[in-house]
């Protein structure tokens, strides 16, 4: 199951949901291009078959709901999950999961909305540079930096830490969070979670 997968829920939304090395499995959902939520949790897989049992951020209103899923896959190529709440996602492999993850690519000016847990969307410009380091200018009094770095994996994921700095930050005034992004084409994908694993961030844009 480990790789990138992008296709729709049985709810009409847009999924991109990564499942890394280890089993952990990071993803997003959205609707007409808004970002709508976040999901994190932990997937095994084998001989075709998955299971896994995680939380689904509802980021407009910072509903937090766990439930488990199982599925079939088929390596590379496609996979089908059933979801405990009754959704489902039928999503297709990207082969640009396999190579190697480059902060030579990813470096630039990225473009796109971010959400925090319990607030709305807003537009934002993230600014990467070629040794990984991460800057997001002040907007209504809250900035961010920190950094991205290719995991030890090889493959197209990079591990994220990000600082929060200012008092309107949703997440906290000095807040980090770790988690992942994924780059292809020119476009972005990265979220992350405080250490509580209650609240977090995503990000999607394009450069």
């Amino acid at each position: 199951m480990e790789g990138f997968w992008t296709g729709k829920s049985a709810a009409g939304f847009d999924v991109a949901l990564a499942v890394l090395e280890n089993g952990d499995t990071w993803g997003v959902y959205t609707s007409n291009g808004v970002l709508y939520g976040a999901l994190q949790g932990k997937t095994s897989s084998s001989g075709g078959t998955l299971t896994g049992s995680g939380r689904d951020f509802y980021l407009y209103n910072g509903t937090v709901a766990a439930g488990t899923y199982s599925g079939t896959y088929t390596a590379k190529t496609r996979t089908d999950v059933r979801l405990s709440d009754g959704n489902s996602f039928t999503g297709a492999y990207s082969a640009a999961y396999d190579q190697p993850a480059s902060l030579a690519a990813l470096a630039g000016t990225y473009a796109g909305s971010g959400v925090g847990t319990g607030a709305g969307a807003q537009s934002m410009a993230v600014t990467i540079s070629a040794a990984g380091a991460i800057s997001v200018p002040p907007s209504l009094g809250c900035s961010a930096s920190g950094s991205a770095a290719p995991r030890a994996s090889g493959k197209n994921i990079f591990d994220l830490r990000i600082t929060f700095t200012g008092a309107t930050c949703t997440l906290g005034d000095g807040a980090t969070a770790s988690g992942v992004a994924y780059y292809e084409g020119g476009a972005l994908i990265a979220m992350g979670l405080l250490p509580s694993q209650t609240a977090g961030f995503i990000f999607a844009g394009r450069k």
